[in-house]
């Protein structure tokens, strides 16, 4: 037990070192005066049973099929799931994603969205000072989504990323590039901007990370929305990511960690070499 708790403390703080999550006490005081300056602790759950019952359109199109090839830094199987999950709910057309890395999640929405949606994924430049750091060979980025034909990448640190071409027009935006506060903050005003109508929706990343609230993200989303409408932001329950969208209006519930959730799921894998 003790291996696998190292083991598991191990992974935790890699992940936060590779995504830019390592604060200061300091900091962290701030994130906690911050979040009881927006009274919120934590985000609303819903769950998926919930979260689907407005999109009755899909009733018996649960099933999605994921890609994955278990590396780490990828996001675990259920988080695709419910992406794509969503995406087909919703009928998107336009999908903008800031971090490609692998490309899995651009591959899984292409792969399940089909050649008629457009899917856009940005990611830092391959001379970008964070790229040396972790000395990360340049193939890597974007490998599964490359011969997607509906699959276009773009190259920018998000803060110098101009989003003009693309205001306005987007259906599911998917915010899962850097994790530190002021990139969340950032990210997320592209993402507002991107936002077709009332009925698009933006989905982070990695708020719970390793099981536990992730205040970066947490704090960055909240202090980005408009507070009137932090009540349209949810956590789905079942994954790590939060939802937003205006026209959200739903049912929470308190979950405690060691609930059984209503769903499960039943995943078949076939090996591809």
């Amino acid at each position: 037990m003790i291996k696998k708790i190292r083991k598991l403390k191990g992974l935790y703080d890699y992940r936060r070192q590779m995504l830019g999550l390592v604060n200061d006490r300091n900091y962290e005081k701030k994130q906690n005066l911050l979040l009881q300056k927006y009274g919120i602790g934590q985000l609303p759950t819903v769950k998926p049973s919930e979260f689907f019952s407005k999109f009755p359109q899909t009733a018996g199109d649960e099933t999605v099929r994921i890609t994955s090839d278990f590396s780490y830094g990828i996001s675990p199987e259920n988080d695709y799931y419910f992406l794509c999950r969503i995406a087909k709910a919703t009928g998107v057309k336009r999908y903008f994603e800031i971090g490609t890395w692998l490309g899995l999640s651009a591959r899984n929405i292409s792969d399940n969205l089909g050649n008629d949606a457009e899917v856009f994924s940005l990611d830092i430049p391959f001379d970008h000072p964070e790229i040396a750091v972790f000395n990360i060979p340049e193939h890597v980025f974007g490998y599964y989504a490359k011969e997607k034909k509906n699959v276009t990448f773009l190259k920018s640190d998000s803060k110098l990323f101009n989003p003009e071409e693309y205001k306005k027009s987007i259906d599911f935006i998917f915010v899962d590039g850097n994790h530190s506060q002021d990139y969340v903050e950032n990210d997320t005003r592209i993402a507002l901007d991107l936002m077709k109508s009332d009925s698009s929706i933006i989905a982070w990343h990695d708020y719970i990370l390793v099981g536990e609230l992730n205040k970066n993200v947490l704090c960055g989303i909240l202090n980005t929305i408009p507070q009137h409408l932090h009540k349209h932001i949810i956590h789905l329950q079942q994954s790590n990511m939060a939802l937003y969208s205006p026209s959200f209006n739903y049912n929470s519930f308190e979950e405690k960690k060691w609930d059984i959730p209503e769903n499960t799921f039943t995943i078949e894998m076939t090996l591809k070499t």
